[in-house]
């Protein structure tokens, strides 16, 4: 199953595991273990989600925000405002 981990994606075994077992950066990657109530994890990502976690790879946007508000990297938050003026079409 694919889940996101601080706004990156990864493939790992689907199961019902506390802890799953994630690659993390690289090179060299390391092995993290990370609970499945991380708040910087999603276990069941959308498909909008799995499009923004895309577009963070890619280096298009500088954090991954959750629904929750929360970003990775913490402090990156954007307000009420701007989400509205983003979702606004330019004329």
């Amino acid at each position: 199953m694919t889940v996101i981990f601080q706004g990156w994606r990864h493939d790992v075994p689907d199961h019902d595991a506390v802890w799953l077992e994630l690659t993390i950066g690289g090179p060299p990657a390391r092995l993290a273990l990370v609970r499945r109530d991380d708040q910087d994890l999603i276990t069941a990502p959308t498909a909008e989600e799995l499009q923004l976690a895309e577009a963070f790879e890619r280096g298009e946007i500088s954090a991954f925000e959750y629904a929750d508000g929360h970003t990775y990297p913490p402090n990156h938050e954007i307000t009420r405002s701007q989400k509205r003026a983003m979702a606004l079409p330019i004329h």
